[in-house]
């Protein structure tokens, strides 16, 4: 129980927010319980409605949570990447960064179970369209430096990398006892053999 007396109400609400993100990411948001997120947090259930109103306000809140700094830091990692493959580390390490604090985070991004319209429909939809947006704009790069200009190609290494990453991101939720940076030090073996 983290337990919320005396407690800086900005503390608090991060306290909560780690808590419904776990629940979210264990139970997906159709089975996630409010109760267990104020369980898990130390307060009562009105309290976690009295903070984020509903089942929906906690579940947009800890999206733009999960979304925002993800995004934010591969927006930045790309900056770095070039048009070589071993510069695709640069993206998988600050995912892997991102995520290093609640890696189960990951899965809010891709639930199926939240609500095909509305808010939180709109949300997904956003933080997912970058991320694809991102995978896109680097493989028609990589592409284009070795003379491809084809956008059905371009398209399809975008589906690979995609699918690349949520595989890897999948491997690293079911083996905990692997850290980021051992992460990103697998991923750069793996792009060393690939390579040679």
């Amino acid at each position: 129980m983290i337990g919320t007396k005396g407690v800086p109400r900005a503390e608090r609400e991060g306290q909560i927010v780690a808590a419904a993100i776990a629940e979210f990411a264990r139970a997906g948001y159709n089975g996630a319980s409010m109760l267990e997120i104020a369980r898990q947090a130390g307060i009562s259930k009105p309290l976690v409605y009295q903070y984020f109103g509903s089942k929906d306000g906690m579940f947009l809140v800890c999206l733009r949570e999960v979304g925002g700094g993800l995004l934010a830091r591969l927006d930045e990692a790309e900056l770095a990447v070039d048009d070589t493959v071993a510069s695709r580390i640069y993206p998988l390490r600050a995912m892997f960064a991102a995520l290093a604090p609640q890696r189960e985070a990951w899965r809010l991004l891709f639930d199926a179970t939240v609500p095909l319209h509305g808010p939180i429909a709109d949300v997904a939809d956003e933080y997912r369209s970058r991320l694809t947006t991102l995978a896109a704009g680097g493989s028609a790069r990589f592409l284009r430096a070795r003379g491809n200009r084809s956008r059905a190609d371009a398209s399809a290494l975008t589906s690979v990398w995609l699918g690349l990453v949520n595989s890897l991101v999948t491997w690293w939720l079911e083996h905990p006892e692997e850290s980021a940076a051992a992460m990103t030090a697998r991923c750069e073996r793996l792009l060393g053999a690939i390579l040679t």
